[in-house]
């Protein structure tokens, strides 16, 4: 522990926030600003024949009502699915180049899921933008909807791109598969199970905005909206501008949340900003909540079928999968690469096996597209290799733990090189495991099982090891300033949302300059002040964006050597740097940092460098969860008794910013077990889901007091020696829950439960086995 690395400092950001001065896209307000309301399609699967615009047109306070005609009248292009350069360029596994179905801004000739936008009315204020918007008449021809897997690969399904000939979009696979196939049928035992990810809604707790600006005189537009990285921002609004990129400034206000999903170009975005420049006004949209139920992009939704083959002595051998991934109306941008990036190199976890094969087909429906959300893929990936571990427990009638335990990779084999391609760094899966029993008391849970049954419950308890990967764009740009009087500013291409960077960057800054981290302002999401950036994603920030910001204040530190060398009249080499002092080796002789910084700000040069840094690969991030959960069988009711969460992110800068990461990537792990699931009807595809009375996010009451244990192995991969720890929360948990729910059902017979496992689906499973077991019989 450091001076200020290691140390628990309270966020700096929080000040503001909780004193309501936060600002917002929402709270930005410019001169003349217009309101942008969206018009959208009530049906999920159509032909758009007409739209009838003049109602709207000539309605009080309206400005412009905007169709498709008028974006491609403007040259403006399609949000597209891919780009035509690696790594975004993808193929199927027959060669074949990946379809493109890219979604325009505003629909062209078909709508493909309800809530899709089919024009933008722009009036003076909110209330005439809402009231000309119900005057917009389309004319539709509705199409047969197609809501789920199955009906989309159904014979007589409708097509959803005709020109596609089909709903099969793509086809990806890896791993060895004549090599599996063999282990497979030499095996003394195959397990098989199928399960289920459901689709779920981000929910931001800052609902989408966006507020554009257009320079007519500099031709150059301007978008104010909430983001994971205001340079891809940029660059994607440039592509469909049609525009060169520095014609588009991207800056990134106060974020209530960005998951994954707040990293791709919105229609939304595109639309403000051509509003603003055919109008010569500002022009400000913001989401309301229904409509962020079915334009925010969903995340999740997935099918599985897995197989693990076991020698005769309980050894992990092979695993297959096979995924079925329903990715909505359009393949949202990059969504496809990062599932592929991050799914199939994690389908093996913690575990040795021999070798894997694993295949994704993805799925066309009627339904909202498909994004990234908080541990994609491999949040998937763990999901379906701990749900088949415990099957193969239950199939070999062997304790799940200790079948764990007997095929987790050893500390003495690392790095060990996975079978799905990956090179594991230091781990101590057998250690988490232990911790995380330990913490959770396994070792008397028969006891309160006993006391549970005493009272007519049920008691069920799981535990999972895991590793992830925290993986992101590799480079990241850092700028680092220090003025005469000892302030200090960081520029950083990596994007905050909410999660502390301009606290725990400022730790690591301080600690390198011996400055006060109160005293460094930390500056990023906007492409002006930052020339580059890759944002904040994939669990990357601290471990790329502050090895970046270590890298550039060391650079800095050697700028600053050579100017202390010739204030004290000694050659550099003979100063040694610590704590924000150079002092002359042997001597009591120095200058502080601060000192040389006012003499070169004095000289008219300032102390300011900038410097870039690129990881040689991914983190792998570790730990174990483990559930205990209580069920009442008359009702089905499933009420969380204890949830431990053990992890190794490596170095800790700011412990109780990691926990607070934990402890919400928990719970949304938890939410997608117990509580989330996204529903459409089955015939029209219209989100049944589409408020909060039907979509349930886990509240405060469902939960008990989340135990962490940090036990950080410093990384050797990266300056600081962090693994990374955004996404660790949601890695297994989901299926310790249902394992754990599976325990206790297991008095019952019951042996598979789909998630979310609600007291619903709970007391429908203990229905459905009674007429073959009664509990505690």
């Amino acid at each position: 522990m450091g001076e200020f690395i290691g140390q628990p400092l309270p966020r700096f950001e929080d000040e503001r926030f909780i004193t309501g001065a936060g600002n917002f896209t929402d709270d930005i307000v410019h001169g003349e600003q217009a309101t942008a309301v969206m018009v959208r399609s009530p049906h999920a699967h159509a032909e758009i024949v007409a739209i009838e615009t003049d109602a709207a047109r000539s309605a009080t306070g309206v400005l412009g009502v905007y169709t498709s005609a008028d974006l491609l009248a403007a040259g403006i292009c399609e949000i597209s699915s891919f780009t035509r350069t690696p790594p975004y360029q993808m193929f199927n596994a027959d060669g074949s180049e990946m379809p493109d179905a890219s979604q325009y801004p505003l629909a062209r000739e078909r709508v493909r899921y309800s809530g899709e936008s089919v024009a933008v009315v722009v009036a003076e204020t909110p209330a005439a933008a809402r009231d000309a918007a119900d005057l917009v008449s389309v004319e539709y021809r509705v199409l047969p909807a197609v809501p789920s897997i199955d009906t989309a690969l159904s014979d007589d399904a409708e097509i959803i791109w005709p020109e596609l000939g089909g709903n099969r979009s793509c086809h990806w696979e890896t791993g060895d598969e004549g090599a599996v196939a063999a282990l497979f049928e030499g095996a003394a035992h195959v397990v098989e199970t199928t399960v289920s990810f459901p689709r779920r809604i981000i929910a931001f707790m800052e609902p989408r905005a966006a507020v554009a600006r257009y320079d007519a005189e500099g031709g150059r537009y301007t978008l104010q909206a909430g983001c994971q990285c205001a340079h891809w921002m940029q660059d994607g609004l440039a592509l469909v501008l049609n525009v060169a990129k520095d014609s588009v400034r991207v800056i990134v206000p106060d974020t209530g949340g960005g998951f994954g999903t707040r990293a791709i170009v919105y229609p939304e975005f595109v639309c403000a900003l051509f509003a603003a420049r055919t109008l010569g006004r500002p022009v400000r949209w913001t989401a309301e909540r229904s409509e962020s139920f079915v334009s925010d992009a969903h995340a999740r939704s997935q099918r599985t079928r897995a197989q693990l083959a076991l020698d005769g002595a309980g050894n992990f051998m092979a695993i297959r999968a096979e995924v079925t991934w329903c990715h909505g109306g359009y393949i949202a941008p990059r969504s496809v690469f990062v599932v592929l990036a991050a799914m199939p190199p994690m389908i093996c976890g913690p575990y040795r096996f021999k070798a894997q094969h694993f295949l994704l087909e993805g799925v066309f429906s009627n339904t909202t597209p498909i994004a990234s959300f908080r541990g994609v893929g491999r949040s998937e990936a763990g999901y379906v290799l701990e749900r088949l571990v415990e099957a193969a427990a239950h199939k070999l009638g062997v304790d799940a733990t200790g079948l764990r335990r007997q095929n987790l990779i050893a500390p003495g084999d690392m790095p060990y090189a996975s079978a799905a391609g990956l090179e594991y760094e230091r781990a101590f899966f057998e250690d988490n495991l232990d911790i995380a029993l330990d913490a959770a008391d396994a070792e008397n849970f028969a006891g309160r099982q006993a006391h549970a049954k005493a009272n007519n419950l049920l008691r069920g308890f799981a535990v999972s090891p895991y590793i992830i990967t925290s993986g992101g764009v590799p480079d990241e740009f850092a700028a680092v300033e220090m003025d005469g009087a000892g302030g200090v500013v960081v520029h950083t291409g990596t994007q905050d949302f909410g999660m502390g960077h301009e606290t725990v960057f400022a730790q690591v800054a301080g600690e390198l300059l011996g400055t006060d981290p109160g005293n460094i302002r930390v500056v990023f999401g906007d492409t002006d002040k930052v020339p580059y950036g890759q944002g904040g994603h994939g669990s990357r920030c601290m471990r790329i964006g502050g090895s970046t910001i270590a890298k550039a204040c060391e650079t800095l530190i050697a700028k600053a050597r050579d100017l202390a060398g010739d204030a004290l009249e000694v050659s550099p080499r003979d100063l040694v740097y610590r704590s924000g002092e150079f002092t002359v080796e042997g001597t009591d002789r120095r200058i502080s940092l601060a000192d040389v910084a006012a003499k070169a700000e004095v000289a008219g040069t300032p102390l300011t460098v900038s410097d870039t840094y690129e990881a040689s690969g991914p983190g792998f991030p570790n730990g174990a969860h483990a559930v205990e959960v209580e069920i009442d069988p008359d009702t089905g009711t499933v009420t969380l008794v204890n949830v431990v969460s053990v992890v190794d992110p490596g170095r800790v800068i700011n412990p109780m910013l990691v926990e607070g990461q934990l402890h919400g990537g928990v719970v949304q792990g938890i939410g997608e077990a117990m509580h989330e699931r996204v529903v459409y009807d089955a015939d029209s595809a219209q989100l049944l889901s589409g408020s909060f009375l039907d979509f349930t996010l886990p509240r405060a009451d469902d939960l008990p007091d989340i135990t962490t244990r940090l036990e950080p192995q410093f990384s050797d991969a990266n300056p600081l020696g962090v693994k990374g720890v955004g996404e660790m929360g949601t890695m297994v948990i989901q299926a310790v829950v249902a394992n754990a729910v599976l325990d206790a059902l297991s008095v019952y017979g019951v042996s598979e439960i789909d998630i979310p496992v609600t007291s619903e689906g709970v007391w429908r499973a203990i229905r459905e086995a009674q007429g073959t077991s009664t509990p505690y019989a």
